[in-house]
């Protein structure tokens, strides 16, 4: 819940910059506004996963935690870079961009033990 309402609120700046007549928002602010809504529908969608999977409770907690980790870094990552003016992450290289690829492992991981506790239960 704490994904939608971030990314929820995060919409508040882009309908200000809007306002003020610019012709788009940031890049990173609307990657920071969508990427929270999506991860946080991720999220809740976990929760039919964790019904189905047959896995015990502690991977289930586990996993989750690991999805939760890596959709706050990216969250984190995407608002710093808004907030630093970074145009593009990937060709200045900066800094944040680091806490992207430290989500990934986590998101991977995550997603991978869900699948198995699904997939056992078939």
């Amino acid at each position: 819940m704490l994904n939608l309402a971030y990314g929820a609120l995060l919409g508040f700046p882009i309908v200000v910059i809007r306002a003020k007549g610019a012709p788009a928002a940031p890049k990173y602010l609307m990657s920071a506004h969508v990427s929270t809504l999506l991860h946080g529908a991720v999220l809740l969608g976990l929760v039919w996963a964790a019904r189905l999977s047959t896995l015990g409770a502690g991977w289930e907690e586990v996993a989750a935690w690991l999805l939760v980790v890596s959709s706050a870094l990216v969250a984190v990552k995407d608002t710093l870079n808004w907030l630093t003016g970074v145009q593009d992450e990937f060709g200045e290289k900066v800094k944040p961009a680091l806490l992207g690829a430290l989500a990934a492992l986590p998101e991977t991981v995550g997603i991978g033990i869900f699948v198995v506790g699904v997939l056992q239960a078939l």
